[in-house]
């Protein structure tokens, strides 16, 4: 017995001894390696780990992307073709659009490569011909000739023979007109039509309809000889017919074509920037049509009391609305240009490309973005209120006051009451449609549609509190404002930030305004929407009486 005792003891000192070896061996050989209990019963038996190097991460499955997602995707991809600038915030970050014409026209260089490799391909440029496009069509005659030197001296990227890669040239203005009409496969042709484009005079500017004669024509030589179509709209407009966008991309997605844009920035909530136009019109169209890069305006057109048109140029940081949203919706991308003589975007302001990505404009058909507005008041009123005429601004009113007879008094106050009484009807076709629509404010998700209609409900309701304010303490005035010092003879209205003598009405406005503007500030930091809202907020939103 006492030997049997010892066998089981020097039995159990092993196993446990090489239970422990077991376990530091575990330790160092990392997650791959389980250990599996000797003494556990109805295990399931473990498959081997694979090597590491071996070992690939399953992928996530891909998510499904919103329309918002799919644009600020897009807006990724084209700021990732642009160089830097100055930005209105960041003590000169680099950002915005800052690429030239002839850089963009390189960087198609990667997509041409992308697309013959893909299949044999054919390139349709399509050049703005009219006087304001002259700098830009230059630029891009230099940038085409660079690339299809290169081709013709090098070959075509990927060691693809020249026959993959066929081009055709196309102008347009009042009219289309068709440079190289058959596509050709000869580098040397297509280098010498560069610089054949006539420049047309008339100003006016048929894009789209061009883009659909484009279509409509080289869509069937595509199908014959299974060619991949590319096209690339070179114009520093919008184009008189961006309208036509909608059955345009119709056509794009039946023929099958991929489209590019160069050209400049859409100047933010305009159709054109405070700029003197290049070109002059006879037929009461805009001279320069440049924008907005939202379907409509969603900014509202009120001066500041310091003068200039809405305060301040902005350049988007995205294209026209048309171009764009016909780029994004074929895969394509509108590739931001600076001129270096053009005014514009000139030195407009620009910001953050990291900041603006989360405020892609609502790439919509007209059929959905009206479904917006139906289903939401606060945005059918801010569409309402951007397609008011402009608000002029109440600089320099007269605010001084000598009492010295009350008739010489009341005449004074009675003028200076008119050109609030002016601005008044004005500045309620703005007001009131988005103070009705308040209630729906909280249900808009989108944040550019948050941004632009706190930013106009807070704006209307800074120069309704201004305006209506003044006309108010001037009418106190006039029923008989005595002077607390009985040797004052002067009165001065100055501003303030209280509206109380005028009434609690006027003062629920102004604490209204101060609301949405401190929002957008707080919640939109560093946009636009921000610096508009800085602005208004410079001057006190009220009026106060001071005698002497």
């Amino acid at each position: 017995m006492p030997r049997r005792k010892t066998t089981w003891n020097n039995a159990a000192m092993r196993w446990i001894s090489a239970t422990l070896m077991g376990v530091v061996m575990l330790a160092g050989c990392g997650e791959n390696v389980k250990f599996r209990n000797p003494l556990a019963k109805n295990q399931p038996k473990q498959q081997a780990a694979p090597a590491q190097t071996a070992a690939k991460p399953k992928a996530d499955p891909k998510p499904v992307q919103t329309k918002e997602a799919q644009a600020r995707n897009t807006m990724i991809r084209t700021t990732s073709l642009r160089g830097g600038g100055a930005s209105r915030f960041g003590n000169g970050k680099t950002v915005g659009a800052n690429s030239s014409v002839e850089e963009n026209v390189e960087r198609l260089r990667t997509e041409i490569a992308g697309s013959i490799d893909f299949a044999p391909t054919m390139i349709v440029w399509i050049v703005d011909s009219t006087l304001s496009a002259s700098e830009l069509r230059s630029s891009w005659a230099n940038g085409a000739k660079k690339l299809y030197t290169d081709f013709q001296t090098n070959g075509l990227p990927g060691g693809k023979p020249a026959d993959n890669l066929s081009t055709a040239i196309v102008s347009f203005g009042e009219k289309t007109d068709f440079v190289i009409e058959q596509p050709t496969t000869n580098f040397g042709e297509v280098i010498g039509k560069l610089a054949a484009i006539q420049t047309d005079n008339s100003g006016k500017e048929s894009t789209f309809a061009t883009i659909g004669q484009v279509f409509d024509k080289y869509g069937p030589i595509k199908q014959q000889q299974g060619r991949e179509l590319m096209v690339v709209v070179v114009t520093d407009e919008a184009g008189d017919d961006w309208k036509q966008v909608d059955s345009i991309v119709e056509k794009a997605n039946s023929t099958g074509v991929r489209v590019y844009a160069i050209g400049v920035p859409a100047p933010m909530g305009r159709m054109m920037a405070e700029v003197a136009p290049q070109e002059s019109r006879s037929d009461g169209m805009p001279a320069m049509l440049q924008g907005p890069e939202t379907r409509y305006s969603q900014r509202v057109d009120m001066k500041f009391n310091s003068g200039g048109f809405g305060g301040d140029d902005v350049d988007s940081g995205y294209g026209p609305f048309g171009l764009t949203y016909l780029a994004y919706q074929t895969r394509g991308s509108f590739l931001v240009s600076r001129l270096r003589s053009a005014p514009w975007p000139g030195s407009a302001m620009r910001f953050d490309d990291e900041v603006m990505r989360k405020y892609p404009p609502q790439y919509l058909t007209e059929a959905q973005y009206q479904a917006k507005l139906s289903e939401n008041k606060a945005l059918a009123a801010l569409h309402q209120a951007a397609s008011q005429g402009q608000v002029e601004a109440m600089t320099y009113p007269a605010s001084q006051f000598v009492v010295e007879d009350e008739a010489r008094l009341k005449n004074a106050l009675d003028g200076a009451q008119r050109i609030a009484a002016r601005l008044e009807p004005m500045i309620n076709a703005v007001y009131d449609p988005l103070a009705e629509g308040e209630k729906d404010r909280d249900k808009i998700t989108d944040k550019r549609w948050q941004a632009s209609y706190d930013l106009a409900l807070g704006r209307a309701a800074a120069v309704k509190a201004r305006v209506d304010g003044y006309n108010q303490m001037l009418a106190i005035l006039k029923g008989g404002r005595k002077f607390e010092d009985p040797s004052h003879d002067t009165w001065n209205l100055e501003p303030a930030d209280t509206l109380e003598e005028a009434g609690s009405r006027l003062e629920k406005t102004r604490l209204q305004a101060k609301e949405y503007l401190e929002r957008i500030i707080k919640e939109h930091p560093d946009t636009p929407w921000a610096y508009f809202a800085e602005k208004e907020l410079e001057t006190p939103i009220g009026w106060k009486w001071v005698e002497y």
